[in-house]
């Protein structure tokens, strides 16, 4: 446990280290853009997050198998390297020649004139699909120094490219979008410097059927992330969609803000999942690692929910400045979602580690609920925000009764299980 907490205080300080730098990048592009082009860099970047949603499995995948192949082959860590990222660098080169032919309708969607900014998103985009391979493996490895560093490398670099292209040249939206390029290739090529052992190392084929049991792991972690992804982001794509300029860039603004509460304690599951997942494999008893994780959670996106909503006008003043104010009551209710969305990812996490995938028919069932509201109730931030609300809580009440009523009598069955197949045999 004391080395679990240790894990937990080093991710806990690099990563929202690198989450510091992402909010320091939004109120710098913030108050150099206008509401119009603000809530526009924003539009494209939620785009580019899910249109890269399916990335975001590729750490926890790798994570699992980079810890099998650890202990039975370690030399076949480099064809796992060298695999994946001759896969994904196929799947981002595909993706950004998809976009191009959707340039048209994504420039008409979003109300974008210029073509510029959609190119630089696609090729954000395409950059991102390369870059959780390294952090994966480092994640799996353990070797969490290197996984914090690289991770928030991809913040500070965006951020010092951001005060040279947006502060300082004034190339609005488009520098923006050119910053999170300059971040993301720094945080490769940092990741892959942690990695250069392995890259460098002796190689063996992986072992016969491994790629198709990654296949069938990475689906329901696939779904998740794409669930997730949407859930968080979409929101802001449909303000801008349905709302005036003005109103959408102060949505943007309410929802940067807000996702303070899911990200800063979301460092915990990185240590979380690969934790779990070795207590699954042995067959121990890790509820206690959940609930441990929980209350870190809850205390860290809660405690930021309560400043908010305490005190929204004095926070939107000093980081984003008075033309914000109006976003007020939105993010009151943005930063609620968002934190109890943050409890309900510590229940995800540890399910996904158990291989316990039955919450993914409430988290997709939330997110179509979420949509409907809003396509009906959409005439104000407010009402966007207070439809994000009303989906979030009812996903994290539905996923704690599923989990205590069907998640923890499947786990207490599968130990049983394993306890008993260990007995038998033992010579």
């Amino acid at each position: 446990m004391k080395r679990f907490l240790q894990h937990n205080f080093l991710i806990l300080v690099l990563l929202n280290s690198g989450n510091l730098f992402n909010y320091l990048f939004q109120f710098l592009v913030g108050r150099s853009l206008t509401p119009d082009d603000f809530g526009t860099f924003n539009a494209l970047n939620s785009l580019s997050v899910l249109a890269s949603a399916p990335m975001v499995v590729i750490p926890l995948v790798l994570s699992r198998f980079t810890i099998s192949l650890g202990v039975q082959n370690p030399a076949a860590l480099r064809s796992l390297l060298t695999t994946s990222l001759r896969w994904l660098g196929l799947a981002a080169l595909c993706v950004f020649v998809l976009g191009t032919f959707l340039l048209p309708g994504i420039r008409s969607y979003l109300h974008v004139e210029d073509s510029t900014p959609v190119l630089l998103m696609l090729a954000l985009t395409s950059l991102s699909f390369i870059m959780p391979v390294p952090l994966g493996m480092l994640m799996g490895l353990q070797r969490f120094t290197g996984f914090g560093l690289g991770s928030c490398m991809s913040s500070v670099g965006r951020f010092l490219a951001a005060l040279a292209l947006v502060a300082l040249l004034g190339h609005g939206v488009g520098g923006a979008l050119v910053s999170g390029i300059v971040g993301v290739g720094a945080s490769l090529a940092l990741a892959l410097f942690f990695l250069r052992d392995v890259a460098s190392g002796p190689s063996e084929p992986l072992p016969k059927g491994m790629l198709r049991e990654v296949g069938w792991y990475t689906l329901p972690v696939l779904v998740n992330a794409a669930l997730l992804m949407a859930l968080g982001n979409l929101d802001l794509v449909l303000a801008r969609h349905y709302c005036p300029a003005d109103a959408s860039g102060h949505y943007a603004m309410a929802a940067v803000l807000g996702r303070i509460a899911y990200y800063l304690p979301s460092a915990l599951l990185m240590v979380l999942f690969p934790e779990v997942t070795k207590s699954h494999e042995s067959g121990e008893d890790s509820v206690r690692t959940l609930w441990l994780s929980m209350g870190m959670t809850l205390a860290l996106g809660g405690g930021f929910a309560l400043v908010c909503g305490l005190w929204p006008e004095p926070v939107i003043s000093l980081l984003f400045g008075a033309n914000y104010l109006d976003s007020a009551p939105a993010l009151r209710m943005v930063v609620a979602a968002m934190a109890l969305m943050a409890a309900a990812n510590v229940f995800f996490t540890y399910c996904l580690a158990c291989s316990l995938y039955g919450y993914l028919w409430i988290l997709g069932t939330g997110l179509a609920g979420m949509i409907s509201l809003i396509s009906f109730f959409h005439a104000s931030p407010e009402e966007i925000a207070g439809c994000l609300l009303a989906s979030s809580a009812a996903i994290l009440a539905a996923t704690a009764c599923w989990f205590l009523v069907v998640g923890m009598k499947a786990e207490s069955r599968r130990r049983i299980v394993l306890k008993s197949r260990t007995i038998e045999q033992a010579p």
